[in-house]
């Protein structure tokens, strides 16, 4: 009796086995628990393709945005910094933000705005910026909670650095 019962073992045991063996990697199937019935859950190519044509800077031109091409990688303690983006294709009530990173990957200030109807355009500014020091930064742009775009750039101690 005892036999039969580890020779059940080793059955079941096999056949548990198998896929592993089979080289299915798979793993077990467990049902995805929908989550997109969150207010600000979006999926990550819905809110990729909502952003566009993210640039910073320290002016804006006519058309409210950071000129393309022109963006320095460098900026001074105390200058503005400006942070454009194409938003046309995202719907109304977008929520869009921007999320200020220091060294040592610190939070240095967040900022939010909802895309309004109509609007193609989110201009984002970071003012107040004399007391950071020379460093490494991003500015990161999530939608709803998805992360879509990181712009890094470095503050440094004297415009002769600016590139």
């Amino acid at each position: 009796m005892n036999r039969n019962l580890t020779n059940a073992v080793l059955v079941v045991i096999a056949a548990l086995s198998a896929p592993a063996l089979a080289g299915d990697d798979k793993g077990p199937a467990i049902a995805e628990k929908p989550g997109i019935a969150k207010p600000g859950d979006v999926s990550p190519p819905v809110a990729q393709a909502m952003v566009d044509d993210v640039n910073i800077g320290v002016a804006v031109a006519g058309d409210g945005r950071v000129p393309a091409g022109t963006s320095p990688d460098d900026f001074l303690p105390g200058e503005d910094i400006y942070l454009t983006m194409d938003v046309s294709d995202a719907p109304p009530g977008t929520a869009i933000r921007v999320v200020w990173i220091g060294p040592d990957d610190q939070e240095i200030a967040r900022q939010a705005k909802t895309v309004t109807a109509g609007e193609s355009t989110l201009r984002f500014v970071k003012q107040d910026t004399g007391s950071w020091k020379p460093g490494d930064y991003r500015a990161e742009v999530w939608v709803g909670d998805e992360k879509v775009n990181d712009e890094r750039f470095d503050i440094v101690s004297t415009r002769s650095a600016r590139k």
